[in-house]
């Protein structure tokens, strides 16, 4: 079993420059270790867990999902000695929580949610254990590394304030839920963390299991690591000093090298196996429904999609008088409408249908781009302005059954305010919770890391 070691505690590039691997580079050594299972818990988010998800069923890892949630209610998180140069600002302390069930994920991204409306200011935020009460069924607490509450709690009261630390966590997600996190980095300190964590798991009769910290694939990733580190801080890399890690021992090790670390802690490794075997939540078990768009009485959203998209074609194709393109045009919108009834789409139309509504009432300029174009129902609902009957255009390169993948509809709008009024719009149609505005996440190519890297000390 030793051979078959999980790693139930990986941060990845996305995490805030808290790590030097992408999803993908964690995976690959994964299977090159012959791990069954991984954990991903990036920082506040969920940011590279869909990557994550993708590669591990691609490889045949179960992809573990998680978050390391900032709590303020613990105290600052630990930190170097005051007299280090580049002393950090005090930070919240980052508990570890995973998904064991769909209740679990849907229960993180709320919480993430919650904390993160309270910021007035961008930044990170963080949770209080009100929140952590609400949203506690379905996770997995760890107790962290040297980030987490229990090293921070050590750090500051001894094994009395590290015990009542745990307890907390126990009052909040029950006995059977919280497991005391072992890491062995050949920090001094740390190992002192570790003796009093054991007793204090043995005191509460909690199960110990073994992780490692990562922040990369292999152990020669730890440059990068250094170079994101002096970015983030914004100083040259030989100017960083104790910023940058002490070692390069945070990266993925085989079953063989965990049971070897930690031989002295019956259990540790084969916990983190059990543990695995919880998780029973994939993102692949999201459950995910496109939203419900309300109709009168007596319609479903399919019936009152169909009469939209009957008048359409009526006012695109009828004075044309072109009784071919017509009969061409019928016949291509049934086809549509009946896989867009079958795969559960009319709500997302009729969604779409309704911000083109609003914005020509309001004399917006809209306009649907991409391959929505290669829709009939589309161009129908003036959601498009090509026709895509006359032009022959391949309507599966849009909506295709044997893809399995959900429409894409992108609207272009004009900018400054006429934008934000078709956007506030959408917040009062639907919801300020039913609604969100999303973002890209960059990571690293060649050119952002070589026009980084200028300032970091690559010459």
């Amino acid at each position: 079993m030793t051979d078959r070691y999980v790693e139930l505690h990986a941060a990845s590039a996305f995490s805030f420059l808290q790590g030097a691997s992408h999803p993908e580079d964690l995976i690959e050594r994964a299977v090159e270790l012959e791990m069954p299972a991984m954990a991903l818990l990036d920082h506040n988010g969920v940011y590279g867990s869909a990557r994550f998800h993708t590669s591990g069923k691609r490889n045949g890892i179960r992809a573990h999902i998680g978050a390391e949630i900032s709590i303020s209610s613990f105290g600052p998180r630990l930190t170097p000695p005051t007299w280090l140069p580049h002393q950090h600002e005090e930070e919240p302390v980052r508990l570890p929580l995973l998904c064991e069930s769909r209740e679990g994920y849907q229960n993180l991204c709320q919480l993430i949610t919650q904390f993160k409306m309270r910021e007035i200011t961008k930044g990170d935020g963080a949770a209080t254990f009100e929140d952590l009460q609400q949203y506690a069924s379905g996770l997995i607490c760890l107790t962290g590394g040297d980030e987490g509450p229990l090293a921070a709690a050590l750090s500051r009261g001894g094994e009395e304030a590290g015990r009542k630390a745990v307890e907390r966590l126990l009052h909040i997600f029950g006995p059977g839920n919280v497991y005391i996190e072992l890491q062995r980095h050949q920090e001094r300190e740390e190992e002192w963390r570790n003796q009093t964590a054991i007793r204090i798991a043995n005191s509460l009769n909690l199960s110990i299991i073994a992780t490692n910290g990562v922040r990369y694939a292999k152990s020669y990733d730890r440059e990068v690591l250094d170079l994101f580190t002096a970015i983030k801080h914004h100083v040259e890399l030989d100017q960083a000093g104790r910023l940058l890690a002490i070692n390069s021992r945070r990266h993925l090790r085989s079953g063989r090298e965990m049971a070897a670390l930690f031989r002295d802690v019956p259990g540790a490794i084969e916990n983190t196996v059990d543990l695995s075997s919880r998780l029973s939540f994939e993102l692949s078990d999201l459950g995910y429904e496109f939203p419900r768009y309300t109709v009168p009485d007596g319609e479903t959203m399919d019936s009152f999609l169909r009469k939209r998209v009957a008048e359409g074609v009526e006012r695109r194709y009828g004075p044309k008088n072109d009784r071919d393109l017509m009969s061409r045009a019928k016949e291509q919108v049934e086809r549509e409408l009946a896989l867009i009834a079958k795969l559960g789409f009319a709500g997302y139309f009729l969604i779409v249908w309704d911000i083109i509504q609003f914005c020509k009432q309001h004399d917006i300029l809209v306009q649907g781009r991409g391959s929505a174009a290669n829709s009939a129902v589309c161009y129908a609902l003036e959601i498009t302005a090509v026709d895509p009957v006359s032009m022959e255009l391949l309507f599966e390169r849009f909506l295709s059954e044997s893809r399995n993948e959900w429409p894409d509809i992108d609207l272009d709008l004009p900018s400054e305010d006429k934008r934000e009024q078709a956007i506030q719009y959408v917040y009062q149609r639907y919801g300020e919770l039913g609604a969100a505005m999303t973002a890209n996440v960059i990571t690293y190519r060649g050119k952002s890391a070589a026009r980084n890297g200028q300032g970091v000390g690559f010459r």
